[in-house]
């Protein structure tokens, strides 16, 4: 289910160059996951081979399987040796060389051209698969597009309705409309999906010009406004601080991947009402919305 829905939500911004397809056979073993960071490494690896097909016609693959990993293969793999249900997404893309692969997994590194984002980064998908005792191998070559394989280790146990522990109260949009921009369309798909889920009413942009834009035309239709501080011609900083000239009393939160001191004391000194420290669980991204929202009723 997990899968079919990852592949529905790529579709929604499919070039029309770019076919999808999906490849699922029967009787494949259950995993122990967690649905969001599950979802947040298929939508990143997909979005990934959208770009690297670009403006050429070509396909990404998605396929669900399974297999036995032994040595030398799970040493290579950093894997116990055993049954491990598998996900691959195959693109018809440009490729990788051999030195790109050996960096593609280290934070912060991309291919990508300026303004179109930094990407959640494969290093987010790596951390996801330890996480999960599992592991992500690539195979690709110049020309030849590249293979991402996620490796889950398979479960005999039988799915249970997960129960949600007492303690932490239930993040309840109620209808409250976020704005959120972001120059990476993967994080955008994840945190529309994430937030709706939850209850919000979410208006997202990649462009931060639309998005002041929007704010500019109805500036009391929106309970917060979540920017990424890192966006080429018109950071985060920028809209913030245009952001409280619109509206003074509007909670703004920064996102960024890389916080310093300094960037801290800027976002602060902008009217920052809270920074969110990317990429990082979505889930936390919604308690600190749902927070900012709380405090400025309160307030208000």
């Amino acid at each position: 289910e997990l899968v079919e829905e990852a592949t529905r939500l790529v579709k929604v911004a499919l070039p029309p160059t770019v076919k999808l397809r999906l490849v699922t056979p029967a009787n494949i073993p259950s995993v122990l996951a967690d649905a969001t960071q599950v979802e947040q490494a298929l939508l990143n690896l997909c979005t990934n081979g959208i770009l690297a097909v670009g403006h050429n016609k070509g396909s990404v693959t998605i396929t669900l399987g399974q297999t036995q990993v032994a040595s030398p293969q799970s040493e290579q793999l950093g894997l116990t040796p055993g049954h491990y249900v598998t996900v691959r997404v195959q693109d018809t893309g440009s490729g990788m060389s051999q030195a790109t692969m050996q960096r593609v997994f280290e934070p912060f590194f991309t291919t990508r051209q300026v303004g179109q984002g930094t990407g959640l980064g494969l290093s987010v998908v790596h951390g996801i698969m330890q996480t999960h005792l599992g592991a992500i191998d690539v195979q690709s070559a110049p020309g030849e597009g590249s293979v991402f394989t996620l490796y889950f280790p398979a479960t005999e146990q039988a799915p249970v309705e997960a129960q949600e522990p007492d303690v932490e109260p239930e993040v309840v949009g109620r209808g409250n409309h976020v704005m959120y921009v972001d120059d990476d369309q993967a994080l955008v798909f994840l945190v529309d999906r994430v937030l709706t889920r939850k209850g919000f009413t979410v208006t997202t942009f990649t462009d931060p010009h639309a998005a002041l834009e929007a704010l500019q035309a109805k500036p009391d239709d929106f309970a917060l406004v979540v920017t990424d501080y890192n966006m080429p011609g018109f950071s985060g900083l920028d809209l913030l601080r245009a952001a409280k000239e619109v509206r003074p009393d509007l909670p703004v939160a920064l996102a960024s991947g890389y916080v310093t001191p300094e960037i801290e004391q800027r976002a602060l000194q902008g009217g920052a009402n809270a920074l969110i420290y990317k990429p990082n669980d979505v889930n936390e991204l919604c308690e600190t919305v749902q927070r900012l929202i709380a405090q400025h009723d309160a307030q208000h």
